[in-house]
């Protein structure tokens, strides 16, 4: 049992103490805050994460209601191409003799050995007096009308599978070069496969203009960007994409101006981003918009944490109000036009109270906060307002993982013409996985393709939303 001491410099002292212990814990957290605001910028270069992880996390597996959980389901007899009989003469164990036997089934499945087709084509040439020019005939199946040291190539299937590989998977050059020795016995090398890439990104280049093209139409683009590498130098990796179109574009800047490039100055969808600077940019003033809630709403769910006292109240009523216009979203096929305007002027009403210029702030982060959002204020509840706007970005972050995927496992780019092919037929292959359509077979139509690309965009148009 400890007594207190009645000394007057002994009380002075064990206050000094109790103060500077709390300075000290107080230090802590603003390291652990400040490490955390490091390791968010550094993420373009690091894995997706989380400040603090979830106290209730979900379960890993199969979520309920996608799909039912099954064992896999028995062939067909007919489908059924050898039956081995494996007979029990004795015991295994001991050698002796067995009674009461029975008989077991069981039917594996496995991939057959596979060895390559190898294909000659002869074809025919001659002089045409009319077109005054030497005329060749070619085979559909045909990706290249090359002779001699050049007359050997990779077949349709084999690039068009290589590339997926490569440029939506993330599996770089040696590792597919490998797969296709050892699962298929066809010896290729890593610059063949980039050659190979190189030639179908310049032969679809006119389809992803196409799909450039169709993107400025949409009425609503998600736009994100990551960091990247061209030849060793900083480069950003951009994404646009909507309901059934991505489009990918790696360039050495990160500003407005490649937003403008690539939607055009005339585009008049909704833009959806994060809270990034370049796009309050004044070339993109006129640009309806429409500002992420997940960013802001981590944002708050940090200050929450941070803050102490009467700080904390502000970001605790903006997220609900946030949170308050998620709900109405939800609400609005129930509600009749009049009352959603109703509830909708009145959530505004609450939105600018809280971030009004006359409001005054004892706290920077809150005071900051609220000058930034009464610069975005005409972007934050657009979605309540236009059909096919999105309250999030996460359309965009999810395009942009396979991107990091690539990031991590091929070390980026080493040529602008290497950054150019990675951006064409990353995009295709994204667009064609958001419509549902095969990749390989779409690839394998524009390698053996004579001259008119098959259409990336069958009708009706792309973008219904």
């Amino acid at each position: 049992m400890t007594t207190q001491s009645t000394c007057p410099n002994c009380q002075q002292l064990l206050a000094e103490l109790e103060r500077l212990r709390a300075q000290l814990e107080e230090a802590r957290k603003r390291i652990a805050a400040l490490e955390a605001e490091v390791r968010r910028g550094r993420r373009s270069a690091a894995p997706f994460s989380r400040d603090e992880p979830k106290p209730d996390p979900k379960p890993p597996g199969r979520r309920p209601g996608r799909g039912r959980f099954r064992y896999r389901s028995r062939p067909p007899e007919e489908a059924i191409q050898e039956t081995v009989e494996v007979p029990l003469e004795a015991c295994p164990e001991c050698g002796g003799p067995l009674e009461d036997r029975a008989t077991h089934e069981q039917v594996q499945v496995d991939i057959p050995e596979v060895q390559p087709v190898i294909t000659r084509f002869r074809t025919e040439s001659g002089y045409c007096r009319r077109c005054r020019k030497r005329v060749r005939s070619r085979h559909p199946r045909q990706v290249s009308s090359a002779t001699g040291a050049a007359g050997v190539s990779l077949g349709p299937r084999a690039r068009a599978l290589a590339a997926d590989l490569k440029h939506r998977l993330g599996i770089p050059y040696r590792k597919v070069a490998e797969l296709f020795r050892v699962a298929w016995g066809l010896e290729v090398t890593a610059s063949g496969l980039c050659q190979a890439d190189e030639r179908l990104a310049e032969k679809a280049e006119p389809v992803y203009q196409e799909l450039v093209e169709a993107l400025r139409g949409s009425v609503a683009v998600h736009v994100d960007e990551t960091g990247w590498r061209v030849g060793g130098q900083g480069a950003w990796l951009w994404v646009f994409t909507g309901p059934r179109g991505t489009v990918y574009i790696i360039d050495r800047r990160r500003s407005h101006e490649v937003v403008v490039e690539v939607l055009g100055p005339g585009f008049s969808g909704v833009l959806v981003t994060d809270g990034f600077r370049a796009y309050d940019h004044r070339a993109l003033a006129d640009w309806p918009q429409q500002k992420c809630f997940a960013h802001l709403l981590r944002e708050l769910g940090r200050l929450q944490r941070e803050k102490k006292r009467g700080a904390v109240r502000f970001p605790r009523e903006l997220a609900g109000l946030l949170r308050e216009a998620l709900a109405l979203r939800e609400e609005k096929g129930r509600l009749e036009p009049a009352e959603f305007e109703a509830r909708l002027q009145e959530l505004e009403a609450k939105l600018d109270a809280r971030i009004a210029e006359k409001r005054r702030f004892t706290d920077r982060d809150n005071e900051r906060l609220a000058r930034r959002l009464r610069k975005q204020r005409r972007h934050l509840l657009r979605f309540l307002r236009v059909e096919g706007v999105e309250a999030t970005n996460n359309r965009a972050e999810r395009a942009l993982r396979p991107a990091v995927l690539v990031r991590k496992t091929g070390g980026c780019n080493k040529t602008p013409r290497g950054a150019r092919t990675h951006a064409v037929l990353a995009s295709l292959l994204q667009t064609l996985r958001q419509q549902g359509r095969e990749t390989l077979t779409y690839l394998i139509s524009v390698l053996t393709a004579p001259a008119r690309l098959p259409p990336l965009f069958p009708p009706p148009a792309w973008d219904t939303s």
